[in-house]
């Protein structure tokens, strides 16, 4: 296999790149990107429609053996899947956003297969016209179920979508809608209902409120459409969006003027996601110093970057949704319509506990079926090291894992002691080593940032 031999600077910004808009990537997927190069991976990772989805094909073919759309657990395993395998990692990433975006949770819609359907809505939208999704997501049937709009009726309006599509998932809580406001929003919104036979989405015009309403200043028969679209043209939105896709993909603290370049660019595309997305990963904030491995991974980018980087079957991994639930990070399950909070809240005393049992179970298996060395020697030629010493062991193996950051001068030592710990020269004695060293690496503190 060729290995590209990227500057120092190149990869650290490809690696920064693959964490952050995608979950890494496996070895054969790492020499493809370095040939494309940082700006010609960025082009790709826009533009997923260019890769062609066979997964999505594969998994279709074999939906019945493979999916049980009346257990969460499976389902979860074949999002787990697609995310392992795709070609499109930033589809998948975006996919991940818009799931926490749009907070909806099985433990209410217990239905399967209705979050199946609303996760592959999120896909299809998910670099695409923002109002396009809100439209998507207003009629989809989890939803409809999760904030009670199939319940919306004309004389007694169930404002609770209505509220959530101003504070949550467009305006913000401080976007400058008023109470009054809410219950228009839900007037318009009355009479959605869909067919629980065929999932489909369905208009009871007996049920909808075709009365006049004003809703941020503007006054008309509005139904649920007009409402999205008045929000997604106010600035409000535009501001709460951006804020939103600036904290998961560069830094987790953003001020107005970082995301007001952002805005300009939601307006000046008609709302384009893929726009707004490109324009970030191509900023200078997105690659600042700062920028760089300052974020916590959530366990699912834990969880599947270790799995793509170390080239993990997925068919060794039908305990990863437990797994995730222990981390704090249960897919189809966040704790409320507000999603996951994320950065340090992802981090104490038992999730830690949990991150570095996975890897020590991992990395055991990996060596119990005989993977392991294989796989490290193509990764210890991608880092074009030797490794004749503890030392150069050490720096090979942690250049693999994090490139471009450099460990702490109390990891480092860590690290050279239990490598040096009966080191003998040679390649037997350090196969011998890397399984251990793997293992401390991938458990260190640093691995715990993106």
């Amino acid at each position: 296999m060729l290995v590209m031999a990227l500057s120092q600077i190149e990869s650290a910004k490809l690696g920064h790149l693959l964490r952050r808009a995608g979950f890494g990537a496996r070895p054969e997927e790492w020499d493809a990107y370095a040939r494309l190069g940082v700006a010609g991976t960025t082009d790709a990772l826009l533009h997923p429609e260019r890769a062609p989805d066979h997964l999505g094909s594969v998994l279709k073919d074999i939906d019945g053996d493979f999916v049980d759309f009346h257990n969460m657990d499976s389902v979860k395993m074949w999002w787990l899947y697609r995310i392992a395998h795709t070609q499109r990692p930033l589809e998948e990433k975006m996919t991940l956003f818009w799931h926490n975006h749009f907070a909806t949770a099985n433990y209410k819609v217990d239905n399967p297969a209705w979050m199946w359907g609303q996760n592959e809505t999120f896909r299809a939208n998910a670099l695409g016209n923002f109002r396009t999704m809100l439209k998507a997501v207003s009629r989809d049937p989890a939803m409809l179920v999760w904030l009670d709009g199939a319940d919306n009726r004309k004389g007694r309006p169930n404002e609770n979508y209505g509220r959530e599509l101003l504070e949550l998932f467009t305006m913000g809580v401080h976007g400058g809608y008023t109470e009054q406001d809410v219950k228009e929003a839900a007037r318009a919104f009355t009479g959605w209902r869909f067919d629980r036979d065929s999932s489909t989405f369905s208009f009871d015009a007996g049920q909808h409120d075709d009365g006049p309403k004003t809703f941020l200043g503007q006054t008309g028969n509005f139904n649920g459409d007009d409402i999205i679209d008045i929000v997604a043209r106010h600035p409000s939105t535009a501001h709460f969006l951006c804020t939103k896709l600036f904290k998961f993909f560069i830094s987790d603290t953003p001020t107005p003027a970082d995301t007001a370049p952002f805005e300009r660019v939601y307006f000046n595309s008609g709302y384009d996601v893929r726009a707004v997305v490109g324009a970030m990963l191509t900023s200078g904030a997105f690659y600042a110093p700062a920028a760089m491995y300052s974020k916590i991974k959530s366990p699912v980018e834990m969880v599947m970057t270790t799995v793509r980087t170390l080239d993990v079957p997925m068919s060794a991994l039908n305990y990863l949704p437990g797994t995730l639930r222990s981390m704090g990070q249960d897919l189809f399950n966040p704790p409320n319509v507000k999603g996951w909070t994320e950065g340090q809240s992802w981090m104490n005393t038992m999730t830690l506990m949990e991150r570095v049992n996975f890897i020590n179970q991992v990395v055991r298996e990996m060596g119990n079926r005989g993977e392991f060395s294989d796989k490290l020697h193509g990764a210890i030629a991608r880092a074009g090291m030797p490794v004749n010493t503890p030392e150069a062991a050490v720096n090979a193996l942690w250049t693999t894992f994090m490139p471009g950051r450099q460990p702490s001068v109390q990891t480092r030592a860590a690290l050279t002691a239990y490598a040096s710990n009966g080191w003998k020269p040679g390649e037997a004695r350090f196969e011998n080593k890397s399984s251990g060293l793997v293992r401390l690496i991938l458990s260190a503190p640093e691995y715990q940032l993106a």
